[in-house]
């Protein structure tokens, strides 16, 4: 039996950036036990069970911590009050549940679809920074000959001192 059973709902900019597979490591981490799925709404919903201290250090790592891309505007959190007797069956582990119905499959395709229309202004972004790296690369070999040559002229010039210092120690 657990301590505490929460349900969460994430409302923002949460599906389709790995913020499930976020949410599922963490969980584990922390020793919370439970499911996380899509809802059809666009929010995360999550069932949490655990202890308190490790449900309330989970929940801060959710809402400090999410990938890069994650905009949590809501983070909803209830309280479910379970009497002793009743079981809510919670998995061992935290779990992300698939949820690929149709809708949940179209629009991943139509977020690949949007991506896709990047590719030819990224195309041209690395082609710049192609052509900028290939002006670098004959700024840096340039540089390279001078040093090379000045290089040549301290190699001389300390054998003079040298040559100097040998004369010195001789008288």
């Amino acid at each position: 039996m657990h301590d505490k059973y929460f349900n969460i709902s994430v409302i923002g900019n949460v599906q389709d950036i790995g913020f499930r597979k976020f949410v599922e490591s963490t969980a584990n981490s922390y020793h919370v036990t439970g499911y996380v799925f899509n809802d059809p709404n666009g929010s995360v919903k999550m069932l949490c069970a655990g202890q308190v201290k490790s449900l309330n250090t989970f929940f801060d790592a959710v809402q400090t911590r999410p990938p890069q891309g994650t905009n949590i505007e809501h983070f909803i959190k209830t309280e479910i009050l379970i009497p002793e007797e009743i079981d809510l069956n919670v998995p061992d582990q935290f779990l992300k549940l698939g949820t690929d119905e149709l809708t949940d499959i179209s629009r991943k395709l139509d977020t690949g679809v949007e991506l896709l229309k990047t590719l030819p202004s990224i195309k041209t972004g690395i082609d710049t920074l192609n052509s900028n790296f290939d002006d670098f690369s004959t700024d840096q070999r340039e540089h390279n000959k001078r040093m090379d040559e000045h290089n040549k002229y301290m190699k001389e010039h300390n054998k003079e001192l040298t040559q100097i210092l040998q004369k010195l120690a001789e008288k």
